[in-house]
């Protein structure tokens, strides 16, 4: 068995590793996982996605505020010059206002994702028209990505990468969204398409974004997002709290142990490969 957090695994590991049983992934996201080479090799890929929900939920609110009180420039220019008086491009507007639609592109299935589902309920959602969502108690309506795009005041991104979510987000999309309106992404960094993103954010298409994953990782000095004042950035620590790290090594022993007992491993990514294997 093979543990791993951000190392890539490729199909050259799954080809060599004969004796190879399962990757157990020590966090959420599986695609640094060659996920069909995987399966064609007879290895399960178990990941642990229980851990960090409320707490990235937490990160995405705090980018929300951050960036709807002009908290970074505020902070930045009061150590520079120690006090600032009443000036217009200061003036924001209440970021609790219950007409702002805060709204979450997440998995499109029942129960919508662990942690697409709570930002709403963090932000005390209130908007209507909407209906309860799937016995979580949020506060929900259902719509497409282009009526999402073009109504919400935030949009924040809360789908794992795959193929068909890779530069879900593009220049078409961020062109659709108000000008007054964020993009949160506490996910991962390539559902959105970074350069439609720079220029969005360098025209004003968007008044700004929070980000905590990249394309790339991690950023290098010089990268032109960290030039921009529209930005807040944090570097992939959205998930990173005492207690969730605590809850990601106890969910990690968990699912290894089930995987050297013999027995179905709960979060199975790939449940193909259970026909090769005596489990129960």
């Amino acid at each position: 068995m093979i543990v791993s957090c951000f190392t890539t695994i490729p199909a050259t590991v799954f080809e060599n590793a004969k004796r190879l049983k399962a990757i157990l992934k020590f966090g959420v996201g599986v695609d640094n996982i060659d996920l069909a080479a995987a399966t064609r090799n007879g290895v399960l890929v178990i990941n642990c996605p229980d851990y960090c929900s409320d707490t990235i939920a937490e990160h995405a609110i705090a980018l929300i505020f951050c960036l709807a009180k002009r908290i970074v420039p505020i902070h930045t220019a009061m150590r520079e010059k120690a006090w600032l008086w009443p000036e217009k491009d200061l003036m924001t507007d209440r970021s609790d206002r219950q007409d702002h639609r805060v709204d979450r592109v997440r998995p499109h299935r029942p129960g919508h994702g662990r942690q697409g589902r709570r930002p709403g309920n963090e932000s005390n959602c209130t908007r209507s028209p909407c209906t309860p969502g799937s016995g979580h108690g949020a506060c929900v309506e259902f719509v497409s990505l282009d009526t999402l795009l073009k109504n919400a005041d935030v949009v924040s991104i809360h789908c794992v990468l795959t193929p068909e979510t890779k530069n879900l987000i593009g220049a078409r999309e961020l062109a659709m969204m108000k000008k007054t309106a964020y993009l949160i992404d506490v996910s991962r960094g390539a559902i959105v398409h970074e350069e439609a993103l720079l220029t969005a954010l360098q025209k004003h298409w968007v008044a700004g974004a929070g980000l905590d994953v990249f394309a790339e990782e991690p950023l290098k000095l010089g990268h032109p997002l960290l030039g921009l004042e529209n930005v807040i950035l944090t570097p992939h620590l959205a998930w990173y709290t005492k207690e969730a790290y605590a809850g990601l090594q106890i969910e990690t022993l968990d699912r290894a142990r089930e995987i050297l007992a013999g027995t179905i491993p709960d979060n199975l990514k790939n449940t193909e490969v259970l026909a090769k294997y005596n489990v129960h």
